[in-house]
């Protein structure tokens, strides 16, 4: 009998597996796809501790998109059929609703959407109302360089992840300065910014 593997991630494990990825990929070069892996993981590194970084302890509030109107006009026909019945003109009993696992379903479409994109995750994180959550906090500051190197390596994910048919050739050498300025505000992000705590689960390595 199979043992059962069971994976459990969080965003912060998720962001620290991809920054490992990185690391392998770089120190790989005999992969010949190990500038496509690198694109990609870094890509996750920095996306995920942005994330970590601006999250707070109301994530459904800071990273993620608020809903459409038109999703608000789909959902809200389902609340007010759950909340009221044909006859009745009040609201069902609290513990009834949070007792129909449908009306929950319901609430966490309301409550929560996509993630952010990448930018603007980015833009918080330089954005003193989401980064100074306590006296150790400090705020992103990119400079032009960074952000140059940042939307090449956004495309260059975009470009490996959604691979349209066609020959794509790198000179790779040429882009590993994208690789320098992207872990510098990674670093800045998961160890500098003052906002993502590490516990004996995580490692934290100060020499990234």
């Amino acid at each position: 009998m199979e043992d059962k593997l069971i994976l459990r991630t969080n965003e912060l494990d998720n962001a620290i597996d991809y920054l490992e990825k990185a690391a392998y990929y770089f120190n790989n070069r005999n992969d010949s796809h190990w500038f496509k892996w690198l694109m990609i993981s870094l890509h996750g590194a920095l996306y995920g501790f942005g994330v970590c970084a601006i999250k707070g302890t109301n994530p459904s509030l800071r990273v993620l998109d608020e809903l459409s109107k038109k999703q608000i006009r789909e959902t809200l026909p389902l609340l007010s059929e759950r909340y009221l019945g044909f006859d009745q003109a009040i609201s069902k009993d609290h513990q009834e609703i949070l007792a129909d696992e449908h009306m929950l379903i319901v609430l966490k479409t309301l409550a929560e959407n996509n993630l952010n994109k990448i930018w603007d995750v980015l833009d918080k994180c330089e954005d003193p109302d989401y980064m100074l959550q306590n006296t150790e906090s400090k705020v992103l500051k990119r400079t032009p360089k960074q952000i140059k190197a940042i939307e090449k390596l956004i495309n260059y994910r975009n470009d490996f992840a959604h691979f349209k048919p066609r020959a794509l050739s790198v000179i790779t050498s040429s882009e590993e300065w994208i690789i320098e300025e992207v872990i510098t505000v990674i670093k800045f992000l998961a160890l500098e910014s003052g906002n993502i705590f590490y516990f004996e689960e995580h490692s934290c390595n100060e020499e990234i």
